[in-house]
């Protein structure tokens, strides 16, 4: 009897150790704990023919590819060598809050010399990125990619034969820090340098006067599709390779645009490509003829290789101004078709579409023939490589430049929240003002307006409405949300997406974090200019020492800069110093030869793009007079910069001023003022464009008579 209960309690022992192990996840019996060690540090670069200190992961650009299989446990020691402050994020891959890598915001900055150890488990599959978030450091090299092998392989897709990763990214030669201060300053240079401004002669060549009329009417600044030159465009580095794979093979192409403000066109000279996955999460398979990436975006494609060459898989700058090839295959190259560039003068977004609108080839491209979909032999234009079939050609016609895919992308499974959940939706303009560099949400800068509040085990519905001319691809931290598209109940998951032009996207995830989480524009400028906001859950603790360095987040950093014109009659000139709403400026004029002179030293509260209201003094030596000055800067139909002032004698004074650019380096000039005082002043010129720093300028002045000389931009 006694044996017989002790076998029996045995039993009911032994059941109860079983039900226990079974409760516990496989993946977490079975976790691997796959550790790695990457050094930040500074490397010296040459992709243009000139050398440029740039940053690195392990002295590479980009950083080493990290791989972990689903339900490991990640752990990475992250070494900075440099003598800045600097930080990693895994851009879409679920961490824990602290992981995040966020500085300020998540995660402490990793100062010089310490080495700080991210640890999370893996808890999903798929291509995803790591980065910088401090800064400009993405913009000089600090990022990798990470792939993520699920635990069951698909079984609905061609099982490759060769799976490789492409980091797709831009490269300037002109320090990042100087890029952002000449935006700042207004600069065109920018549009100078990669042959994209919009002058006068232009409009006329292109016959856009009446768009050009109107659009100066509405006020809008000339359209551009990216903020900065780029000097070199590159996968993986290089600007042009090779990846050999044998004919008739399968390759999984793994992209990642790492760009800091480049979208880019990826199309393929042995065919179409086949997505099956995008932003890390499996979607039923589409075939596209070519495909625009957004910054921050990962797709996986599947690409057959063609029986005889090597084929070129081509990422093309949104904005035509350069691409990187990789050849995929053995022997002579076959040439990807070329993207047409995009006609700015005949661009007009204001209707939301399913192509970018107005984007006629550019004059240069008009005369081009079309080439056959599997491309162009090097150096061979048969007939045999020109034909294609009439429908092919009707296709390519119709949308020659696409917008992202996102109404064809399928979720493999049902997306939709949680019914019984309550819904908050949010609506989030996306704003800005080219002219000063400031981008926004609903019009405020992350410094202004710094949270968006929400509840966990709500439904939360961002509205994106984009008020601007550029492309804004919005990046949610910590989450993947639906965006909601023609496939309804499995609209697919992503983690960043493209809000085009005058456009608009819904997308809606669940509440199911705790603490703040980054939502921002990833053009790494914008977002640098204010486009960013905290999604911050209700009741949520900030661990104590993020709460004490928090403040830095919020840092508005000033700016300076000025433009000195000295002529042989009269010098005159501007110097600034600012931030996104206050502005210090110090104007000036004077003769040589009567020695007249006027200063005008103001404070200006810009209030958005069209209003700017000022107090300051204006100096003169008519009578030794200082008066104080208050009055408004307002932009006129036409873009004609106006100012209105009255002052402390109750004066009033109107001024006007206009320029307007020729060609990409002559522009001519004016300004109109009347003063109750001294009654009507003018002036008139021209200017010519030598380089970064100097023009030449001939100008006629009222005050002072006509003569030459140049100016200078500091």
């Amino acid at each position: 009897m006694e044996i017989d209960m002790k076998f029996r309690i045995g039993k009911i022992v032994l059941l109860v150790l079983i039900i226990a192990a079974a409760s516990f996840s496989p993946k977490k019996a079975n976790a691997e704990v796959k550790e790695y060690n990457l050094e930040i540090d500074y490397k010296t670069v040459n992709y243009t023919g000139k050398e440029k200190r740039a940053m690195s992961v392990n002295n590479s650009i980009p950083g080493p590819t990290l791989y972990f299989k689903e339900g490991d446990i990640a752990r990475i020691n992250v070494k900075n060598n440099m003598d800045m402050n600097t930080s990693v994020h895994w851009h879409g891959v679920l961490v824990p809050n602290r992981a995040d890598g966020v500085s300020y915001l998540t995660t402490p900055p990793i100062k010089p010399g310490m080495t700080y150890t991210y640890e999370f488990p893996i808890k999903q599959h798929g291509t995803y990125w790591y980065h910088s978030h401090t800064g400009l450091q993405e913009q000089l090299g600090v990022y990798g990619s990470i792939v993520i092998e699920p635990l069951e392989q698909r079984v609905d897709i061609q099982e490759p034969d060769i799976d490789h990763v492409i980091v797709l990214s831009d490269w300037t030669d002109q320090n990042p820090n100087e890029v952002l201060r000449d935006l700042k300053r207004g600069s065109e240079y920018q549009s100078y340098r990669k042959g994209s401004m919009q002058t006068l002669l232009g409009v006329i060549k292109n016959k856009a006067i009446i768009e050009n009329l109107k659009r100066s009417l509405r006020r809008m600044p000339p359209m551009d599709i990216s903020d900065v030159a780029y000097d070199s465009f590159l996968i993986n580095g290089e600007p042009m390779s090779t990846l050999k794979v044998e004919p008739g093979k399968t390759v999984r192409l793994r992209i990642i645009n790492a760009g800091s403000s480049t979208y880019f066109y990826l199309n393929y000279a042995g065919g179409d490509i086949q997505i099956i996955s995008a932003d890390g999460i499996d979607v039923e398979p589409i075939d596209v003829d070519r495909l625009l990436i957004a910054i921050a975006e990962t797709y996986d494609v599947l690409l057959n290789v063609p029986e005889e060459g090597a084929y070129e898989f081509r990422a093309t700058a949104q904005d035509g101004s350069g691409h990187a090839s990789l050849f995929i295959g053995e022997g002579e190259q076959v040439l990807a078709q070329d993207i047409p560039k995009p006609n700015l003068y005949k661009m007009d977004h204001s209707h939301h579409m399913n192509k970018d609108p107005g984007m006629e080839m550019d004059r240069s491209d008009s005369d081009r023939k079309t080439h056959d979909m599997k491309g162009m032999t090097h150096g061979n234009m048969g007939n045999d490589s020109m034909e294609m079939s009439m429908s092919e050609t009707m296709k390519m016609v119709e949308n020659p430049r696409p917008l992202p895919p996102y109404n064809k992308l399928r979720s493999l499974e049902s997306t939709e929240l949680p019914p019984e959940n309550k819904t908050r939706e949010v609506v989030l303009n996306l704003t800005g003002d080219m002219e000063r560099y400031i981008w926004t949400i609903n019009g405020k800068t992350l410094s202004e307006d710094d949270k968006i509040l929400i509840r966990k085990g709500e439904n939360v519905r961002f509205v994106l409405v984009n008020k601007t001319m550029m492309h804004h691809p919005m990046h949610l931290h910590g989450h993947f949300f639906r965006v909601l598209n023609d496939q309804g109940e499995y609209s697919p998951l992503k983690h960043t997406v493209d809000v085009p032009p005058l456009g608009s996207a819904v997308i809606e995830f669940e509440a199911n974090e705790e603490k703040d989480w980054f939502f921002h524009c990833h053009v790494l400028y914008h977002m640098l200019s204010g486009m960013s906001r905290i999604v911050s859950y209700e009741g949520s603790v900030i661990d104590p020492d993020i709460k004490e360095i928090r403040p830095k987040l919020y840092r508005d950093p000033l700016y300076y800069w000025a433009d000195v014109t000295i002529l042989s009659q009269m010098t005159d000139g501007i110097a600034v110093i600012s931030n996104t709403r206050n502005i210090i400026s110090a104007r000036w004029e004077a003769g040589w030869e009567d020695e007249e002179y006027e200063i005008e030293l103001t404070y200006n509260r810009y209030i958005n793009r069209f209003i700017t209201v000022f107090g300051g003094a204006d100096i003169t030596n008519e009578e030794q007079k200082t008066r104080g000055i208050f009055g408004i800067r307002y932009l006129l139909p036409l873009l004609i910069d106006s100012t209105v002032w009255i002052d402390t004698d109750a004066d009033l004074r109107i001024i006007l001023d206009k320029e307007i650019r020729l060609t990409s380096r002559l522009s001519t000039f004016g300004e109109l003022q009347y003063d109750t005082e001294s009654k009507w002043e003018w002036k008139a010129g021209g200017a010519i464009l030598i380089n970064k720093w100097l023009s030449l300028v001939g100008q006629y002045y009222s005050e002072f008579g006509g003569g030459g000389g140049i100016q200078i931009r500091l």
